[in-house]
């Protein structure tokens, strides 16, 4: 136990961090299939698993689950979640990307809003 706290503590100490878990789905909002949610924040570096699902009754079978920005371009099957994990890159341009389906590109997307990564702490000027 004392080493899980301790591996604990220097994970977060030395800045090192897990993959963080986030769930989208198709979900049928009127006569429109979205991506919910409708919005995902992610910041710059940050590792992300997206667990992908399509569990929507009757319509398509499969859905594509596409993020350019990320070279995402995944399949996504009737009752098949699928995980895809990838790390944002540091250099991504902060702003909103539209996560869509390029198999059905009437489908209504979700936004990826990418963020500025962990701040980086810069010494104090010597005298």
């Amino acid at each position: 136990m004392k080493y899980l706290l301790v591996l604990g503590f220097l994970v977060g100490a030395l800045g090192i961090s897990a993959e963080r878990e986030i769930t989208i789905q198709t979900q049928k909002i009127g006569d429109a299939v979205h991506w919910v949610p409708e919005r995902v924040d992610v910041k710059q570096g940050e590792t992300i698993k997206f667990v992908v699902k399509h569990d929507l009754e009757g319509g398509f079978d499969f859905h594509g689950f596409f993020i350019p920005q990320l070279k995402i371009q995944k399949q996504v099957n009737r009752h098949k979640a699928e995980e895809i994990t990838v790390k944002v890159p540091q250099n991504l341009k902060t702003g909103d990307y539209p996560i869509g389906c390029h198999f059905h590109p009437k489908h209504v997307a979700a936004t990826l809003v990418v963020k500025e990564g962990v701040e980086k702490v810069t010494a104090p000027p010597s005298k």
